[in-house]
């Protein structure tokens, strides 16, 4: 008859340790599983969340104090209200003429727009795109596109300077047959 042999210290440690382990990595797993379920829950709920019902171009305008030309066609707006902070998006076509017109208004004169030589992914904020309005992420363009970061305490030397009431950065890109597309991002604190 075999001789049965009690288990040694060591393989008591071993066994216990092992299990002490798998419960850990058990845990972990299940731990970091929630809280990527969680947070692409909440990005995605970000995302859709808080955007300001009857945001018009016009209300946007006024809210921003930018004047939209009268000539101004596909006027679009977005208002997405978060805890801390606030963007508006504004997006209106002019006829390249117009547009240049314009932008002497807003522009201080020492100030000038900055092609967009690389496209940025990622270099604008994920919850409050431009494709809400369904348009493409101004940053992403390059052909035709310029771009300004323009302070309420900027541009008090441009004529429409002084009724800006928040920082924006402002886009134009060169549309075919002679049009351009005005973007205005703005982040408002």
């Amino acid at each position: 008859m075999p001789l049965h042999r009690p288990w040694s210290r060591r393989r008591v440690a071993f066994v216990v340790g092992a299990a002490v382990l798998a419960g850990v990595t058990a845990l972990v797993m299940g731990l970091s599983l929630w809280a990527d379920a969680a947070l692409s829950d909440s990005a995605e709920k970000e995302k859709h969340c808080c955007w300001r019902k009857g945001a018009t171009p016009a209300w946007t305008s006024r809210e921003l104090g930018l004047r939209i030309p009268q000539e101004a066609t596909d006027r679009r707006a977005a208002f997405k209200e978060g805890d801390r902070l606030d963007t508006a998006l504004l997006a209106f076509t002019l006829s390249d003429a117009k547009a240049r017109h314009y932008i002497d208004r807003v522009l201080p004169p020492e100030r000038e727009m900055l092609p967009n030589p690389e496209p940025q992914e990622g270099g604008y904020p994920k919850t409050a795109p431009f494709s809400r309005l369904e348009l493409p992420e101004p940053e992403k363009l390059t052909k035709g596109m310029r771009k300004v970061y323009l302070a309420p305490d900027d541009t008090d030397s441009a004529p429409e300077g002084p009724h800006l009431r928040h920082a924006i950065t402002l886009y134009a890109h060169e549309l075919a047959s002679d049009r351009t597309r005005l973007y205005v991002r703005s982040v408002i604190e």
